[in-house]
């Protein structure tokens, strides 16, 4: 287990839904705890970011949860998206899902003898550059958006009246497929600041294409 380090809670956790189950609380949290920062290898295996090995009589040991509190915690967590479990020849391989959503990396702070705290990177053109070299990351870090819902990809569509009703599933899962293999970044590379721009163009290339192809085929019988 790693001892050294810290993780980030926002407090938005307090409107968490499973925040007033203790064990669901007790075990998310632990599992932040525990999850794997960068890719490690395991006994012939990666082990991702956001991940780690275990098993529920491990995690009993380690949080004194019972098994069967444990099984009743996990359900509930992996029902609702916050958590996945996958067997292997290994063990039992928990994953945090959306790891990068509640640990964002960035510099890490430290403290120097004088009191001043200072960014753990390196000073090749003295503290000024790592100062801008932190402000523009927070930047980056803020120009992110928290990536929509299906429900909220299909209303819009729906809303847009551009997308088939026939369609409008699909079109939602392939528009948050493709700009998640992108971690919702735009051709510049940019991190995209507001997913409705991006749908709507989606949109209106959905017509464009529909449009293509009823030329060609001609009007359906």
């Amino acid at each position: 287990m790693i001892n050294n380090g810290w993780i980030k809670l926002h407090r938005q956790f307090l409107s968490w839904e499973w925040y007033s189950e203790p064990n669901c609380t007790r075990l998310f949290l632990h599992c932040l705890l525990k999850a794997n920062y960068i890719d490690k290898p395991y006994r012939g295996i990666i082990i991702k970011r956001g991940t780690f090995v275990t098993s529920f009589e491990v995690l009993s040991a380690e949080i004194g949860l019972s098994i069967q509190q444990l099984r009743t915690a996990s359900k509930k967590l992996e029902s609702t998206g916050e958590i996945n479990r996958r067997s292997t020849t290994q063990g039992t391989i928990l994953s945090v899902c959306n790891y990068d959503v509640y640990q964002e990396e960035e510099p890490s702070v430290l403290v120097e003898s004088n009191g001043q705290s200072t960014f753990d990177q390196p000073k090749t053109n003295g503290q000024s550059t790592t100062t801008k070299n932190y402000k523009k990351l927070k930047k980056e870090k803020n120009q992110r958006i928290e990536p929509p819902k299906l429900s909220d990809v299909k209303l819009y569509f729906k809303e847009s009246g551009k997308i088939s009703e026939q369609d409008l599933i699909i079109e939602s899962e392939n528009f948050l497929n493709f700009y998640s293999d992108l971690n919702w970044k735009n051709k510049a590379g940019k991190h995209i600041t507001e997913w409705r721009r991006q749908a709507s163009s989606w949109a209106n290339n959905y017509i464009k294409f529909n449009r293509k192809k009823n030329d060609k085929w001609g009007d359906p019988f």
